[in-house]
């Protein structure tokens, strides 16, 4: 006991300390034999105390739960202990602990705050409260939980994204040895921060791994020798360390979570609750409202709330699953049974929490993990609420009461082999799961765990993804054998530091893939008799190491020039058929609209409307001549598709009509467009003079313009440039339309099964989800306040249809929540991404050629002068409508176009091409074309005026695309492009950095599935 030598050496450091000493001790003495005389004869046994050390001297601090299960067997189920002058009352074994907490609930049900708590809540949140604020607030948070899916499919997708996240951090080990703690701990804490404040956070989060840090450092340090002491003798012990740094830890903690409860108060919508946090800060709203002067809804309680929801969803489960794996990686049999029962129930498909009725032995590990990890030992202090006669024994109001679960968990009268790792334990002997009365891990009773469900799904899920993925063994050079079960010193019992290897199972799947490529190239080049031409595919890469897959359209620009305008590739066991030139392309897309007409779904675009999961799917949905052999069952997965992108059939031609119609009479091509035009021009120009003439980079400010114009026709109004969730939703489209045409996501559409290990995956499902929330928020807000006699935008029109459809009981509607968020979300992305972008380039291109620059703005001084630019100049303006064509030709912004797919057998110019073939129109082959442009590799404003000056129009000028899936918002954008460029460059001159010339100024475009410029700063200098 080195700590308590410290401890005398400080009460006789000194005469003073040492007389001082000596009397309290007299005191004590007389006092404790008083107390004693007067009341043993009728309180539960136990060993004699002594003066002011009380039992100390017969306890390990460091691990007491040890000691009073020994005393237990001496002095039975309830006895006496005491930690220096405090009296505490043992509850031991299954019977007795049930009996207190479950039929003596009330009287067993307060909770003893010891002084470290006391002083850091002070009674407030849920773990260390009592009274009326306690019963509110886990009433609050039981029922905001369950609301929020604790227990429900909800929670299942959010573990299940969790997982995905988790696995990659094991994936980049590569089978090293490594330390487990922080990625289990921020994967369990994710899961209860999505619930209470509505989202997660990234793993490399600085606030976000600083609170985990801290929460489970003051978890430990709570559990230490020195804060057992504190709490005995707060009075003379408040000068130790581990004090210091629970309150340092606490204080920290606070800070973050104000400032993210700030964050969420400053977006809150009370009609659209994210998070705990949301339902709490509209409750407190109300009771403000309402003059309640003695609500609990108050902040000290959200604060401790929310910190209370944050250590104990973290700490138990991260805890837990530490132990799982290491106890696999220990017992090296256990681990196979369970991943034989893996293999054979769920394969290589994403486990759901429905799997667990059918694999007994693995959630009998689960439990028997719990049960053995006994991960919080002594549970957490209660205290009697009033007198109590227990088994025979008078237990006085106000008593620390230690419900002391080891002792339920070890109980040798309820388990067969209570030490030893036994899964067995939860097994009958037909191998069946069963339930045991004495396993009680989260308590029981008034202060059982309130997120117990949750746990108990994250434990699941957690556990059987990674078993499911990884092999876990330990480091080399290191034996079963000497893996360390002895638990750290702590208030819960984590394993001691440890490291581990989490092997990858990928390598079996991709010896798979390389032998269904072998079957597979076999009968592709049996099925080439009378396709297109097209270099010959290698087994599994097809033509991948022939093609750049960062600038895919220039390598199948130049195919083209080999293979001719229609021609075949194989990105690895994909066929496509590429179209190339004007001639080409338009014959395909207007002459045989209907043949070419469908949409190809490729995985990452089926991952924007339905979530992800599906990626085995997606391989047989393609190869469907593998089905009889593999996977038959798959031909039944339905396939859903909402919006207006990536849809086909009939969903696709309703919401493509209703969106144009509606489009059009919110004034798409009218003057009121025109007019938002304007004002938004306004808003842009205000921005731009903030710079006062320096360089900036203009890309968030134009693309904040440009989505404004969609918005106000999607949701009736315009954001501010500042407001967090417009800013949050516009780039986050921007980053989603980059990420899609990364090299990393086309080979994902190659070989789906591998988007769980592509961080573009990850954050591309990232954002899709939170521009998910984001519109369904800003939907509910509208139908809040819908008149169907005033319709205000495109939401509006739709949720009206949808209430007619409903109430005409129409079955199979078209019109429901998933195509309209869908729709919405296509549309503010396309209206915002490509014009936003265009404006881009041609601010750029002003700056780099300002010979051009100036005959624009000399043209607009003369026809326009200084008045308003209006639509009806265009026509006045042919040079400035030149330019602004030719910016869009040279700058190609969507090169490739989106994917479209056969929906018939069709024989094109000679060639026949299978119903459902993938088809490329390369959109660069047309805006390139050197048949149709004089010049097509320079900027040449030439190519649309003829010789006289006037602008003429051009057949291959199709950056809209053309047919059936042009986009539908050419001539909203065509105006939007027109006001904005004008209204700039007649305010403005735009100029390079001081310092860079205009041929310093680049023009090579960042590769994405639009291409956008490189990151560059401009001046806009005003003009006089």
């Amino acid at each position: 006991m080195p700590l308590f030598e410290d401890f005398l050496l400080f009460l006789f450091s000194s005469p003073t300390a040492l007389l001082g000493t000596v009397a309290l001790l007299l005191l004590l003495t007389f006092i404790s034999r008083s107390f004693i005389s007067q009341e043993t004869w009728k309180e539960p046994p136990g060993p004699r105390p002594l003066p002011l050390l009380g039992n100390l001297l017969q306890l390990d601090l460091q691990r007491p739960y040890r000691t009073l299960c020994e005393l237990s067997k001496q002095y039975g189920s309830v006895f006496t202990v005491y930690f220096g002058p405090k009296k505490v009352v043992v509850l031991a074994g299954y019977k007795t602990v049930k009996e207190a907490l479950v039929s003596h609930a009330d009287e067993f049900g307060e909770r003893d705050t010891p002084p470290i708590f006391e002083e850091t809540s002070a009674g407030h949140g849920i773990l260390f409260a009592n009274g009326e604020s306690w019963k509110e607030m886990r009433r609050f948070a039981l029922s905001t939980l369950k609301d929020f899916g604790m227990g429900k499919r909800v929670a299942e997708n959010k573990i299940s994204e969790e997982c995905r996240h988790l696995i990659a951090v094991f994936d980049k080990q590569e089978g090293k040895p490594f330390d487990t703690t922080c990625p289990l701990n921020h994967a369990a804490s994710n899961i209860i921060c999505s619930i209470v404040y509505g989202h997660r956070f990234e793993y490399s989060d600085p606030q976000f791994t600083n609170m985990v840090k801290r929460a489970n450092e003051s978890i430990r340090v709570t559990g230490s020798a020195q804060i057992q002491l504190y709490n005995i003798f707060p009075w003379m012990t408040s000068w130790i360390k581990n004090r210091k740094l629970i309150f340092q830890n606490t204080e920290a903690t606070v800070k973050d979570v104000k400032g993210l409860l700030e964050e969420l108060k400053a977006t809150l919508n009370p009609h659209m609750c994210r998070g705990l946090v949301d339902c709490f800060l509209t409750r407190k709203q109300k009771e403000e409202d309402a003059r309640n002067a003695d609500t609990h809804y108050n902040e000290n309680n959200l604060i401790f709330t929310v910190t209370n929801l944050f250590a104990a969803g973290t700490d138990t489960t991260a805890a837990t699953l530490r132990w799982g794996l290491l106890l696999m990686a220990k017992y090296p049999h256990i681990q196979d049974q369970v991943q034989e029962e893996l293999d054979k129930v769920v394969g290589s498909r994403l486990i759901g929490v429905d799997d667990r009725k059918n694999l007994p032995y693995t959630d009998a590990v689960i439990h028997e993990m719990q049960r053995l990890s006994n991960i919080v030992p002594m549970s957490l202090p209660h205290r009697t609420s009033r007198d109590v006669s227990f088994q025979g024994y008078f237990i006085k109001r106000g008593t620390i009461v230690f419900p002391l679960l080891t002792s339920v968990l070890y109980d040798e009268s309820e388990w067969e082999s209570p030490h030893t790792f036994n899964p067995s334990h939860f097994l009958d002997k037909e191998g069946k799961f069963i339930k045991r009365e004495a396993f009680l891990p989260f308590s029981a009773g008034r202060r059982a765990c309130l997120g117990e469900s949750l746990a108990r799904m994250e434990l699941f899920l957690f556990f059987t993804s990674l078993l499911q993925r990884f092999r876990f063994a330990p480091p080399p050079g290191v034996s079963e054998d000497e893996l360390n079960l002895t638990p750290a010193v702590g208030f819960t019992l984590a394993p001691c530091p440890h490291e581990l290897c989490a092997v990858s199972h990928l390598l079996g799947a991709v010896g798979g893939l390389l032998l269904l490529h072998f079957f597979y190239s076999r009968v592709s080049f049996q099925e080439k008799r009378a396709e297109p031409p097209g270099p010959r595919p290698l087994p599994l890469l097809g033509n991948l190491l022939q093609v750049d897959l960062k600038r895919l359209d220039s390598s199948l620009f130049d195919l083209s020039k080999i293979y001719g305008p229609v021609f075949t590739v194989y990105f690895g066991f994909k066929k496509v058929v590429v179209l190339a030139g004007c001639r080409t392309v338009k014959q395909a897309l207007v002459n045989h609209a209907e043949e070419f007409g469908d949409r190809e779904v490729n995985p990452i675009f089926y991952d924007f409307n339905k979530g992800n999961g599906n990626e085995i799917f997606f391989f047989f949905l393609e190869f469907p001549h593998f089905l009889p052999n593999f996977m038959p069952a798959y031909t039944s997965q339905p396939f859903s598709l909402a919006g207006i992108l990536f849809t086909n059939g009939d969903c696709w031609k309703e919401m493509r009509r209703f969106a144009l119609t509606t489009l059009r009479d919110f004034g798409m091509g009218k003057k009121i467009s025109e007019e938002r035009i304007t004002e938004e021009c306004c808003y842009l120009v205000e921005e731009l003079e903030q710079y006062e003439g320096k360089a900036f980079d203009n890309s968030n400010i134009i693309n904040y313009a440009s989505s404004n114009i969609i918005s106000a026709i999607m949701f009736g109004k315009r954001f501010d440039y500042k407001d967090p969730v417009f800013q949050a939703m516009v780039e986050r489209d921007h980053e989603s339309i980059r990420l899609t045409g990364s090299a990393s996501i086309l080979i994902y559409n190659l070989c789906p099964w591998l988007g769980p290990w592509l961080k573009n995956w990850r954050d591309l499902m990232k954002n899709v989800e939170g521009n998910k929330r984001d519109t369904r928020n800003i939907i509910a807000d509208l139908k809040e306040t819908l008149n169907p006699d005033v319709c205000r935008c495109f939401v509006d029109a739709f949720l009206i249809r949808q209430q007619n459809e409903e109430a005409s009981d129409i079955k199979n509607s078209h019109y429901h929540d998933d195509n309209l968020v869908y729709s919405v979300i296509n549309l503010f992305a396309a209206g915002t991404d490509t014009t936003g972008n265009t404006l881009q380039w041609c601010l750029l291109l002003m700056a780099k050629y300002p010979h051009i620059q100036e005959r624009v703005q000399e043209e607009l001084s003369r026809v326009v002068g200084s008045r308003q630019v209006r639509v009806e100049d265009r026509m006045y303006l042919p040079y400035t409508d030149a330019v602004i064509h030719e910016s869009q030709r040279f700058t190609n912004i969507v090169p490739m176009a989106i994917p479209h797919k056969t929906s018939q057998d069709v024989t094109f110019q000679g060639y026949f091409i299978k119903e459902g073939t993938t088809v490329f129109p390369l959109l660069t082959s047309v805006l390139y074309d050197e048949s149709e442009w004089e010049n097509p590799y320079s900027f040449d404003p030439s190519h649309f005026l003829d010789k006289e000056g006037k602008f003429v129009r051009r057949d291959a000028f199709m950056p809209f695309s053309a047919g059936r899936r042009v986009c539908l918002g050419e001539s909203l954008a065509r105006m939007e492009l027109f006001l904005f460029f004008t209204s700039l460059l007649q305010r403005f001159r735009f100029a390079p950095p001081p310092g860079v010339s205009e041929d310093e100024l680049n023009l090579t475009p960042v590769v994405g599935f639009t291409l956008t410029t490189s990151p560059h700063k401009l001046r806009a200098i005003i003009r006089q």
